[in-house]
């Protein structure tokens, strides 16, 4: 884990960028699916389910991808503009968004 500095935005263009994203979410599938079946269990989706504390009825990628989307364009519409420190786990969605922004800073 660790604290972060982000607002709407980070989260906004993250989701905005379709090979970013889509690759986050590939690569959870990818994680959850332990039996490479191309479809996650309820047994597969359990730590996720558990780590998100949502409980979703849909465990197809399409609608996952979909849902992920909605749920964090509510969170960037909530954070808005203003920067806010959060302690973030190391390979979450927003982790990412905020490695994304660091790297264009730096590049």
């Amino acid at each position: 884990m660790s604290v972060e500095v982000l607002d709407g935005s980070t989260i906004r263009e993250f989701i905005e960028d379709d090979q970013a994203f889509n690759g986050w979410i590939d690569d959870r599938f990818a994680n959850l699916d332990i039996d490479h079946d191309g479809f996650l269990s309820y047994g597969e989706m359990m730590k996720e389910l558990k780590s998100l504390r949502v409980l979703e009825t849909h465990f197809g990628v399409d609608v996952v991808q979909a849902e992920t989307k909605q749920m964090m364009l509510a969170m960037a519409n909530g954070l808005g503009f203003l920067p806010v420190q959060m302690v973030l786990e190391e390979d979450s969605l927003l982790k990412k968004a905020v490695e994304r922004e660091l790297a264009k800073v730096t590049a």
